[in-house]
C-alpha cells in the first residue's frame, strides 16, 4: 500500500495496490504547473485509490484534468480521457518518497535538451499519447 498527502496535509490519498506504471514527465504543461522538470507520477486504477478529503479540479489543457489541495494548491493528480480508468498521482507527494522508481521518461526530446535524466536506468518515449499506456505494451 501506498500513502501520500498535500503540503498542509488536508487531503490525503491511500493506494490499496502498487501502481502499475511510474513515470518522470518532461513535457511543457507539467513543467509549468509544478516549476519543476521533470515530473515523476505513479499510474494506478482509478478504484485502488480513496481519498480523505475532497479535491479541487481543473482541466489544465484539453482532455486533462488535474486534482488538488483547495488549501494549499499542492497539485496531486492528473487524469486524461486517453485513458479513462486510470489515475496518475503526484510522486512528490508521497509519504514513502523512496517508494518511486522511475520505469519510463515521456517527452523524450524536451529531456534530451534540457539534458536531465541520463543513466537512471529508465526508458524514454517520445510522447505521451496512447502509445506510452501501458495497456499497449506486451
Amino acid at each position: 500500500m501506498m500513502t501520500g498527502r498535500c503540503r498542509c496535509g488536508r487531503v490525503a490519498w491511500r493506494a490499496s495496490a502498487s501502481p502499475f506504471r511510474s513515470v518522470l514527465c518532461h513535457c511543457a504543461d507539467c513543467r509549468r504547473l509544478t516549476g519543476a522538470s521533470p515530473v515523476g507520477y505513479l499510474g494506478f486504477p482509478k478504484p485502488v485509490v480513496r481519498w480523505e478529503a475532497r479535491r479541487a479540479f481543473r482541466a489544465t489543457s484539453a482532455g486533462v484534468t488535474r486534482g488538488a489541495c483547495p488549501a494549499c494548491g499542492t497539485l496531486l493528480s492528473y487524469m486524461c480521457t486517453i485513458w479513462p480508468g486510470e489515475l496518475y498521482l503526484h510522486a512528490a507527494t508521497l509519504d514513502d518518497p523512496e517508494g518511486f522508481v522511475p520505469e519510463t521518461h515521456l517527452h523524450r526530446a524536451v529531456r534530451e535538451v534540457e539534458g536531465t535524466g541520463k543513466g537512471d536506468g529508465s526508458s524514454p518515449h517520445e510522447g505521451s499519447g496512447p502509445a506510452a499506456s501501458p495497456r499497449d505494451r506486451p
